[in-house]
């Protein structure tokens, strides 16, 4: 029902002067995207510092999976290459 109404409002702009055409193309042109939401994965990884004496630890990283491969090893790679000081 709706897009009948818009096809008809198109018709009748389409007979009309210029600007009216202008405004049926930019109302149409400027749709709205979708937001995109981040895809957060959490890593843990288990760290020991040799040249400290203390426990081992975890470190937790958060990578957003969308800014790297499909794979772990694809997030490890970008947890050692950006992240990691």
């Amino acid at each position: 029902m709706a897009t009948g109404l818009i096809q008809r409002a198109i018709s009748r702009v389409q007979s009309s002067s210029p600007a009216a055409r202008l405004l049926v193309t930019r109302a149409h042109a400027t749709d709205a995207k979708p937001q995109q939401v981040p895809n957060l994965k959490s890593f843990q990884i288990y760290r020991w510092n040799p040249d400290n004496q203390g426990k081992p630890e975890l470190q937790e990283y958060k990578i957003d999976l969308k800014e790297c491969g499909p794979m772990v090893l694809d997030a490890l790679i970008k947890i050692k290459n950006e992240i990691d000081p």
